[in-house]
């Protein structure tokens, strides 16, 4: 069964309802990432355990929740997708629990990750079903889930931390992971009833590829733990730092190793000849360069607006708006544009030259840039950004067989992960110059050089790739159903 015909015999409101549980299941993967911010010095009050400590609670679900990422992407290519998202969303919701129970820091850290491990379906699996129910051959569908994805993230970065807010003043920190039972059931039970079970039709022969998932796993997670312990501000670590340099070179001594296992491996759990194609691997460099360009924008423009302009926590969150129109925008018209010319390639390389200009930009920021001026970088850098968050992966899925689209959207997504865990500990770098607390200079810098030098790798690895042709039904066509959307 090719990928068009998997569920082209699905009635529109049973497509339509799945594709909602599935958007509700990436919603709360992404939430629960950025909820727990806010709530930590709560957290810290009623259970204990210093900032050493608490850094965990979130480091823990970042990185069980990206080093699970390719694993459950090519097991779904091997095996199917329902029956491992259905299971990682049980696992998330268990997590979800035990979190909502625990009584000690350790036992919270421990339940982070078990959560973590489930969020990697979620959003991956999730992914790539809407895929799989809105091809690029029903683009007025793709477009709208492109938006609606677009629209989940940014809830997801701005709901995180107000909601994790509010519930720690006014509901207990417990609730935000409460919450998650009535959605995440709610969505299983769609998914359990709702959704086919659609296989490949002749199942992989051979054994389970045990080295190569440990070797994958243990070296993804030491880079990821390397990154985040030079990215915490709290710890000041540099490069050379024993933990850190340890944590580096000891992941990407695992990750080397890897590639001899895999390709003895009968199935492996990493199949190295996607690498050897070069678009693939080119849009994989891509997405992380995009990353890395875009993270800091986040990151540091808070500083700015508080530290700088004095401004309170919810107002520099309203300051960044301009950011996250522009990303819903930018993911929007990525979607549009490539639907209507049937080209990938043109798109991505104008979404990577805005966010290289937006970002160069703030090399001109000072102590009173107007808010307008600061709007317009914020505005021209988001829609830069939108891209490389629906983009890339349409890219990337177009790009491989449809056996192994599970793999590739993984892979993306991963490649976003460590992108972003990487520009923040090169930031924190930059900005680690300041001798004392970050000016305006500063920050506007550390933001311009990252975007700028980030920004124009991601441009030359865009060269790299070869133009994708996305399949339509004609561009006239597609050009009438994209009018009825707008």
């Amino acid at each position: 069964m090719t990928a068009p015909e998997m569920y082209d015999d699905l009635p529109s409101r049973r497509r339509t309802l799945i594709t909602v549980a599935l958007l509700g299941c990436a919603f709360l993967a992404m939430l629960d990432g950025t909820v727990v911010g806010t709530a930590l010095p709560r957290i810290v009050e009623q259970v204990g355990g210093g900032a050493s400590w608490y850094v965990w609670l979130v480091t823990a679900y970042l990185l069980t929740s990206s080093v699970s990422v390719p694993v459950y992407g090519r097991f779904s290519d091997l095996h199917g997708r329902r029956r491992l998202l259905i299971g990682g969303l049980a696992v998330f919701l268990i997590g979800s629990t035990a979190c909502g129970l625990s009584a000690s820091m350790p036992a919270l850290i421990l339940s982070r990750a078990v959560q973590g491990v489930g969020a990697g379906a979620l959003l991956t699996l999730g992914m790539a079903l809407i895929r799989d129910l809105h091809p690029p051959s029903r683009p007025q569908g793709l477009i709208r889930m492109q938006t609606a994805l677009a629209a989940m993230m940014v809830l997801g970065m701005i709901g995180g931390p107000i909601l994790g807010g509010l519930l720690a003043d006014h509901a207990g920190w417990r609730w935000a992971f409460w919450l998650n039972l009535p959605l995440g059931l709610a969505a299983a039970a769609v998914l359990t009833l709702a959704l086919p079970d659609r296989r490949p039709a002749a199942p992989p022969s051979g054994r389970l590829d045990a080295a190569g998932i440990v070797l994958l796993t243990a070296g993804l997670a030491l880079v990821l733990t390397g990154l985040s312990l030079k990215g915490n501000t709290a710890t000041g670590r540099s490069w050379a730092d024993p933990a850190v340099l340890g944590c580096l070179l000891t992941g990407l001594a695992l990750l080397a190793l890897l590639i001899p296992v895999e390709r003895r491996a009968a199935v492996p759990v990493l199949p190295l000849r996607l690498f050897g194609r070069r678009t693939y691997t080119a849009l994989l460099t891509a997405g992380f360069f995009f990353q890395v360009a875009a993270l800091p924008v986040g990151i540091f423009l808070p500083l700015y607006f508080q530290h700088v302009r004095g401004y309170s926590a919810t107002v520099s969150g309203l300051l960044l708006l301009p950011l996250l129109v522009g990303m819903t925008l930018g993911n929007r018209l990525t979607a549009t544009a490539i639907l209507r010319s049937g080209h990938v390639k043109p798109v991505l390389l104008t979404g990577a030259a805005l966010l290289t200009a937006g970002t160069a930009a703030f090399f001109a920021l000072g102590p009173a840039t107007p808010f307008a001026l600061t709007s317009v970088f914020l505005l021209a850098a988001g829609l830069g950004t939108g891209p490389a968050m629906g983009g890339l992966t349409i890219a990337t899925q177009n790009c491989v067989p449809h056996a192994d689209m599970g793999t590739a959207t993984a892979g993306s997504a991963l490649a976003k992960q460590i992108g972003g865990a990487f520009g923040l500990a090169c930031a924190q770098t930059l900005i680690g110059h300041s001798p004392t607390a970050p000016t305006a200079p500063a920050i506007g810098s550390t933001i311009a050089w990252s975007g700028t030098v980030a920004g124009l790798l991601a441009v030359a690895a865009l060269l790299l790739t070869r133009d994708i042709s996305v399949p339509s039904p004609g561009i006239s066509a597609v050009r009438r159903r994209v009018s009825t959307t707008a």
